[in-house]
């Protein structure tokens, strides 16, 4: 069985566990807070960072991307990534797009600010971090609004690595109820199917450490 090293609305380790269950592996979540810097947990990914896969054969995955080239070129489930070499270009380039220019610009300033600096006993949220994370939100929204107004899923016509790191990252915002989705219409019509495909329906009724949900987040009719 596969082991997955995880924390509430962490939006990696959310990419992660939706990749094992698409991919209809066995597995067990171990919540990790990797700012107590876990001598055990260093053993396994000196970078102390998440999320870390192990696998049945004791192979340690560290992030998602890993993850998910590891299961495709072991031809485990559906493949993520893609066959065809200018598909597999535009999902690694989307993928990196939402991994770190999204991260850095969105969910440190939102996510770490209002969740996680909380847990860690560093203070209250800043508002300019706030401020200046929820303007970046809105344009990374509106970028990935015009893609979706020209294609299925985020690098085509098929469900890809991409999709599912921008519905882990998403799934995260909208906990706190930081988007408006009425602004963004096809986004919202993708939002609705990623979050009905099984592979959510963990994360959906997860209730994370003293903070509600927003109303609609486990509505599937939203």
């Amino acid at each position: 069985m596969y082991k997955l090293f995880y924390l509430p609305l962490h939006t990696l380790s959310r990419a992660a566990k939706l990749i094992l269950y698409e991919k209809k592996l066995e597995f067990v979540t171990i919540n990790e807070p990797i700012w107590q810097r876990r001598l055990e947990f260093l053993k396994i990914n000196p970078e102390g960072s998440l999320p870390v896969t192990i696998d049945d054969r004791g192979i340690n995955i560290i992030g998602v991307l890993n993850l998910v080239e590891y299961l495709d070129d072991n031809n485990v489930g559906e493949k993520f990534i893609g066959v065809d070499p200018l598909y597999r270009l535009e999902v690694r380039r989307i993928f990196k797009w939402i991994e770190s220019k999204m991260h850095r610009e969105v969910v440190d300033n939102i996510i770490e600010e209002r969740v996680f600096k909380k847990i860690m006993g560093k203070g209250r949220p800043s508002s300019e971090a706030l401020k200046a994370g929820r303007a970046n939100l809105d344009n990374h929204l509106k970028y990935f609004e015009w893609i979706l107004k020209k294609r299925t899923y985020l690098a085509g016509e098929t469900l890809s690595a991409a999709d599912i790191l921008y519905a882990a990252t998403l799934s995260s915002l909208d906990y706190l109820d930081e988007i408006s989705w009425n602004k963004f219409i096809f986004s919202k019509k993708w939002y609705a199917l990623m979050k009905s495909r099984p592979s959510f329906r963990d994360i959906l009724d997860e209730k994370i450490y003293d903070i509600a949900p927003s109303k609609h987040y486990n509505n599937l009719d939203f």
